[in-house]
């Protein structure tokens, strides 16, 4: 017998601890991340999962009102949610859908959508709750496809490859540095950073994600899982990355961005180059370089072509972030 419980706060450490030992849970999934929105409530109906005792999943959710639509939403605060698990047999996945749509039904939901967690974060590969979805007729017709970078054994080989790839070698980006007078540092704020982002997403009709504040509060949050790199030329900051530390073998490249005017010294590259080192000695096995889809774009489906490709020179493969949505009758 499968117990379900709407999370309270009290709950938080309780749940917290078990995304750090589940199958697939990310930073994404904490409540202490899904707490941070500043300006964004949410109505949380986050539910918790037990046998005998104990969590066997949680799924992080809020209502969201969409026109006439009420649903039920894994998560509306993060890049993606859906069921995190351990140890889930087919009847115990089956199960516990049957029972976050008896849940949804109560509380009056029109729809019930959720992006599940990608493949790449899943520890044991284990596709058990995407069959269970399809099993139980939820749409899979929407799709994002992301970037994902494997941390190479030998570093300085994979650097030499990128070079090659982007028709470059280790020597040129070498000499822009020492030409350009570039520093990296790892800074604790994003004061330097913001304008940048705000500057490059208004040249796409977009904004950030995050608000200042926002990024400020979860960098409080977590001190050493949110981190900004960044690079300036004579002491202008010309670029920065924003990265999140999803879980103990994969990070996420969550911003990445340049002042225009510096386009031919290539930030973006020479970032990477720090980054790559760095996500070596802390053990990161993959980076999630991020989706590259056209903003506001009729089509979800439409891609930023070219971004794609800068982000294959650096021998990122692509991986999908299946969302899956279903109607509630009745």
């Amino acid at each position: 017998m499968i117990e379900i419980l709407k999370y309270q706060n009290n709950l938080q450490k309780e749940w917290d601890d078990f995304i750090d030992i589940s199958h697939n849970g990310t930073i994404f999934q904490k409540q202490k991340f899904l707490s941070y929105h500043i300006d964004r409530e949410f109505n949380d109906c986050s539910l918790i999962f037990k046998k005998r005792k104990k969590i066997i999943a949680v799924f992080p959710a809020a209502l969201k009102e969409d026109k006439n639509n009420k649903i039920l939403f894994s998560h509306p605060g993060a890049s993606f949610g859906g069921i995190i698990y351990q140890n889930l047999s087919f009847e115990e996945c089956n199960m516990i859908i049957q029972l976050i749509e008896n849940f949804a039904r109560k509380n009056s939901c029109t729809e019930i959508f959720l992006i599940q967690t990608p493949f790449i974060y899943v520890k044991n590969n284990d596709e058990i709750v995407d069959y269970c979805l399809r099993y139980n007729q939820y749409d899979n017709d929407e799709h994002y496809l992301s970037s994902i970078l494997p941390v190479s054994i030998d570093i300085n080989d994979q650097l030499k490859k990128i070079a090659r790839n982007k028709n470059r070698s280790q020597g040129y980006y070498n000499n822009l540095i020492k030409k350009h007078q570039l520093k990296f540092n790892w800074v604790n704020d994003f004061k330097e950073f913001y304008p940048i982002l705000l500057q490059n997403k208004a040249k796409h009709d977009a904004k950030p994600t995050h608000s200042m504040q926002e990024l400020k509060k979860l960098k409080s949050l977590f001190p050493d899982q949110i981190l900004q790199l960044m690079v300036s030329s004579q002491g202008e900051a010309i670029g920065g990355m924003t990265i999140f530390k999803t879980n103990a073998r994969s990070a996420v490249i969550f911003y990445s961005m340049f002042n225009y005017n510096y386009s031919q010294i290539q930030p973006i590259t020479l970032l990477m180059q720090h980054i790559l080192p760095w996500a070596k000695k802390n053990k990161i096995e993959l980076i999630d370089y991020g989706i590259s889809h056209q903003p506001n774009a009729e089509n979800p489906l439409d891609l930023n072509k070219s971004l794609v490709r800068f982000k294959e020179e650096f021998g990122c493969f692509a991986s999908i972030r299946n969302t899956y949505k279903k109607k509630m009758n009745g």
